[in-house]
C-alpha cells in the first residue's frame, strides 16, 4: 500500500518543476514546449489520482491514518502533520484529483499560445496540492493551511491576466472576502482548544471528546463554547463556499481563464465549506440553534442566488450563480444533518458543473473570447459535441430523471422534509428553487444553441469545435453527469456513499434524527422533483424558445455594482465592514500618530504633568500640611451644611 504523503507529493512535485519551467523561460522569446508542459502538468495530477484509486480499493473498514511528523511542539500546543484516508477523504479526493486532471488535459487546449503557459499549469498544481492537504489531513490546523492555499491558488489564477485591472480587482475581491471567513475558522479553532488543549483539533480526539459531551460530561459548560466555535467554523465556511452574507467574490472570480472556474466551483475551493461541515458533523450535531442557521442561510442563498441567475447575459455568470445556489441546497442538507446527502451532491455536482464549465469555455474558445449570450444562437449545428455535452449536464442539474441531479438534489430534499416541521417549509423554497434553476439553465441552452446566431458575420465564419485534447475531458464528464447518482441508487440496490460515509456521519445524523419524521413515499419526492424540473424546462421554451432577443449594447458584465446583482451585500461589506475599519485607521493615523505623538500632549506626557503637579503639595512642611488638613476639614463641613446632612 502507498504511503498517504506521496497524494499531495506529486501535484507539489508539479508545481515546483513547473514553476522552475516558467522562471527560466521567461526571459526567452520563444517559451517552452507545451507539449512537455502539457505533459507534465497532467501526469502529476493523474498519478495523484492513481494514488488515490488504490488506496480507496484497498482501504480497510477504520480507514487509514499517518503521521509524517511533528509539526509544532511547543509547551501546551502540539501538532503534527498527519493524514486521515476514511470514507469522507476517500470519495473528495476521487473526484478532486480525477475531475483536477480532466481539467489540466482539458487547458492544454484552451491555454495554447498563452505567455503564461508554465505559470497556469504551475499554479493549477500548486491548487491541487492545497485541496488535498485540506481533505487528507487528519486535525484542523493542518487543513486551515490547505484551507489558505487553495484561497492563494484561487487569487493567483483569478487574476492570472493581471494586465487587466478588473482581473486584478476580482482576485483581490475573492482573496479578502475569505480572510474575512478565515477570521471564523481561526477562532473557531481557539474556541476548541480552550476547552481541550490542542489535541482536540485532531480530528479523532473532538470525536471521542464529543462522544463524551454525548454521555453528559459538563455538558453545561461544554456547549455554549462548542456553540461559539460552530458559529466561527461555519462563518468560514460561507466565505469559501460563498454563501450569504460572503458570497460577492464568486460571480467577480469569473475573470479568470474559464478552466480555472471549472476547478473552483467543481473540484476545489467551494466545496471546502461543505466538506469541513460533514468533517465536524458529530460536533455540529449537537448545536441546533447552529444547525437552524445553516438551513437558514443555505435556503436563503439558493433561492436569491437562482432569482440572480435569471437576469445574467455572460454565459460565465449564469454559472456562477448556479453555483452558489447548488452550494446552498448542501448547506441545506448539512443544516439537518444529512451530512451524506450534502456530500452526494458535492460529487454529482463536481460532474455536470465541471462539464458545464467546460462547455462553456469550449463556446468562448469556438466565438473567440465573446461570453454574451445575446451574441450566440444556433451553435448546436456548429459545435455539436459541445451542445450535447452542455445539454446532458443541464438535465443532470435540472434534475432530470436518471441524470446525476435527479438523484442528489431529490434525495437532499426529501431529507429536508422529513427532518421537521421547519424542514417542510424549507422544502417547498428549495421545490420553487428547483423551477427557477431549470428557468435560468433552460435560458442558457435555448440562447447558446437553439434558434439562429445573433453574432456578426465574421466572427459566424471562425466558429469551429473545440479540439480533441478539450473535447476528450468534456465527453468524461459528460458520461459522470449522466450515470455519477448511481452510486446511491436505492431503487436498484446501490449504496456506495451510504455505506462509505456512514463511519463518518452516521452517528452524528444518528443523534440528531428527529423524534417523529414524516412517513412519505420516495417516490412521491422523485415525481414532485420531476414536476419542478419540466415546469421549469416548459417555462423556459415558452418565454424564450421564440423570443425576439434584443441586440447587446457593449459588455455582458457592465460597470457598476449592480452588474454582479451581488450590490446589495457589497453595500453591507462596505458600510459595516470597510468604512469602519477605514474611520479607526484613520483615527491611529492622523489623531494618534501625527497629532498626539508629534506634540507634548501624549498619554504619557500628560501623566507627567499630573505627577508633577501633585507632587508639589507632598513638601515636608508641616504647617502648610496642617493648614490644607483644616481647609479640607472646613470645605467637608460646608458640604454637610448645605446638603442638610443628607450627604
Amino acid at each position: 500500500m502507498i504511503s498517504l504523503g506521496l497524494i499531495p507529493l506529486f501535484p507539489l512535485l508539479g508545481c515546483i518543476i513547473l514553476g522552475a519551467i516558467a522562471v527560466i523561460s521567461s526571459g526567452s522569446k520563444k517559451g517552452p514546449a507545451e507539449g512537455f508542459v502539457g505533459t507534465l502538468a497532467v501526469l502529476f495530477p493523474a498519478l495523484s489520482f492513481g494514488g488515490v484509486a488504490l488506496l480507496a480499493l484497498n482501504m480497510p473498514e477504520g480507514g487509514i491514518r499517518e503521521t509524517l511528523c511533528n509539526w509544532i511542539d511547543i509547551p501546551m500546543f502540539r501538532v503534527d502533520i498527519g493524514f486521515l484516508f476514511d470514507g469522507l477523504s476517500r470519495i473528495m479526493l476521487l473526484f478532486v484529483t480525477g475531475i483536477g486532471s480532466l481539467i489540466a488535459l482539458y487547458s492544454i487546449g484552451y491555454m495554447h499560445g498563452d505567455r503564461g503557459f508554465a505559470r497556469y499549469f504551475a499554479y493549477i498544481n500548486l491548487f491541487l496540492f492545497s485541496m488535498i492537504v485540506l481533505v487528507l489531513s487528519d486535525n484542523l490546523l493542518l487543513t486551515f493551511l490547505g484551507w489558505e492555499g487553495v484561497g492563494l491558488c484561487s487569487y493567483l489564477l483569478i487574476g492570472f491576466w493581471n494586465k487587466d485591472i478588473k482581473n486584478c480587482k476580482a482576485a483581490n475581491k475573492a482573496f479578502i472576502v475569505n480572510r474575512v471567513g478565515d477570521i471564523g475558522f481561526l477562532l473557531g479553532m481557539l474556541c476548541l482548544v480552550t476547552i481541550g488543549g490542542s489535541a482536540i483539533l485532531n480530528y479523532d480526539v473532538l470525536s471521542n471528546f464529543i462522544s463524551m459531551v454525548i454521555n453528559g460530561n459538563h455538558v453545561e459548560l461544554v456547549i455554549p463554547v462548542l456553540s461559539v466555535a460552530g458559529i466561527l467554523f461555519f462563518i468560514g465556511c460561507t466565505g469559501k463556499s460563498a454563501q450569504i452574507p460572503l458570497l460577492t467574490w464568486l460571480p467577480d472570480a469569473m475573470a479568470g481563464p474559464t478552466p480555472v472556474s471549472a476547478l473552483i466551483h467543481a473540484a476545489t475551493m467551494v466545496t471546502s465549506g461543505v466538506y469541513l461541515l460533514a468533517r465536524l458533523g458529530s460536533m455540529f450535531a449537537l448545536l441546533p440553534v447552529v444547525l437552524d442557521i445553516i438551513v437558514i442561510v443555505g435556503m436563503l442563498t439558493a433561492f436569491w442566488a437562482a432569482v440572480a441567475g435569471l437576469f445574467q447575459n455572460d454565459i460565465k455568470k449564469v454559472l456562477a450563480y448556479s453555483t452558489i445556489s447548488q452550494l446552498g441546497y448542501m448547506f441545506m442538507a448539512s443544516g439537518v444533518c444529512a451530512f451524506d446527502a450534502s456530500i452526494f451532491h458535492v460529487f454529482t455536482h463536481a460532474f455536470f458543473k465541471a462539464a458545464l464549465f467546460l462547455g462553456a469555455g469550449a463556446v468562448i474558445h469556438a466565438l473567440a473570447g465573446e461570453q454574451d449570450m445575446r451574441k450566440m444562437g444556433g451553435l448546436l449545428r456548429k459545435t455539436p459535441i459541445t451542445a450535447c455535452v452542455m445539454i446532458f449536464a443541464f438535465l443532470a442539474i435540472v434534475g432530470f430523471p436518471g441524470f446525476s441531479g435527479f438523484w442528489s438534489k431529490d434525495l437532499i430534499l426529501e431529507k429536508i422534509f422529513m427532518s421537521s416541521t421547519m424542514g417542510q417549509a424549507v422544502y417547498v423554497v428549495g421545490l420553487i428553487t428547483a423551477v427557477i434553476t431549470a428557468v435560468y439553465m433552460g435560458r442558457l441552452i435555448i440562447l447558446t444553441f437553439f434558434g439562429s446566431y445573433r453574432g456578426s458575420k465574421e466572427s459566424e465564419e471562425h466558429i469551429h469545435e473545440a479540439p480533441a485534447v478539450m473535447l476528450i475531458p468534456m465527453v468524461i464528464l459528460a458520461f459522470g453527469a449522466v450515470f455519477a447518482g448511481y452510486l446511491w441508487a436505492d431503487s436498484i440496490g446501490i449504496k456506495f456513499f451510504a455505506e462509505s460515509l456512514a463511519p463518518v456521519v452516521g452517528a452524528a445524523q444518528a443523534y440528531n434524527a428527529p423524534a417523529v419524521t414524516a412517513h412519505v413515499n420516495p417516490v412521491v419526492f422523485a415525481a414532485l422533483g420531476t414536476v419542478a424540473a419540466l415546469l421549469g424546462m416548459f417555462i423556459a421554451y415558452k418565454i424564450y424558445a421564440n423570443a425576439r432577443i434584443p441586440a447587446a449594447k457593449g459588455s455582458s458584465a457592465p460597470e457598476g455594482g449592480k452588474a454582479t446583482w451581488t450590490f446589495l451585500f457589497d453595500s453591507i461589506h462596505k458600510y459595516v465592514g470597510i468604512i469602519p475599519v477605514n474611520v479607526l485607521a484613520w483615527i491611529c493615523d492622523v489623531v494618534v500618530d501625527k497629532i498626539l505623538a508629534a506634540t507634548q500632549w501624549t498619554i504619557g506626557a500628560i501623566a507627567t504633568i499630573l505627577g508633577d503637579g501633585a507632587a508639589t503639595f507632598q513638601v515636608r512642611k508641616v504647617r502648610l500640611q496642617i493648614a490644607l488638613s483644616i481647609l479640607g476639614l472646613v470645605a467637608l463641613v460646608a458640604i454637610v451644611l448645605l446638603t442638610g446632612g443628607s450627604f
